[in-house]
């Protein structure tokens, strides 16, 4: 598993950092999950934001990932995040399930 920090200009160019986890499941999958550090703006604020910029980091096809979100700070449940994505691979319309419990988190282990 890839896990960094990244900084971010969120919402009136504050300067914001997340925990980005990246792993692979066994379908082949890419699984990004985004856990908020509360510093700066929130990941659900900044969420097509930092999708998108992961996905032009990493060198992603958007259609091969899937996307999380979680609060440890909370000790928040793992919502799964869908995207609409235009062709130059820019997300938009997030739409948030919900997907497991904060004891069941996949990047936690």
């Amino acid at each position: 598993m890839k896990t960094y920090t990244h900084s971010f200009r969120g919402w009136g160019m504050h300067p914001s950092t997340v925990q980005v986890y990246i792993t692979k499941n066994v379908a082949g999958e890419i699984l990004i999950g985004f856990e908020d550090l509360n510093d700066g703006t929130s990941v659900t604020n900044a969420s097509e934001q930092l999708a998108t910029e992961i996905v032009k980091k990493e060198d992603l096809y958007p259609g091969v990932c899937r996307f999380f979100e979680w609060y440890s700070q909370y000790e928040g449940d793992v919502d799964e995040i869908i995207y609409t994505w235009d062709s130059n691979r820019k997300a938009s319309q997030p739409v948030w399930k919900p997907f497991c419990s904060a004891e069941n988190n996949p990047f936690k282990e």
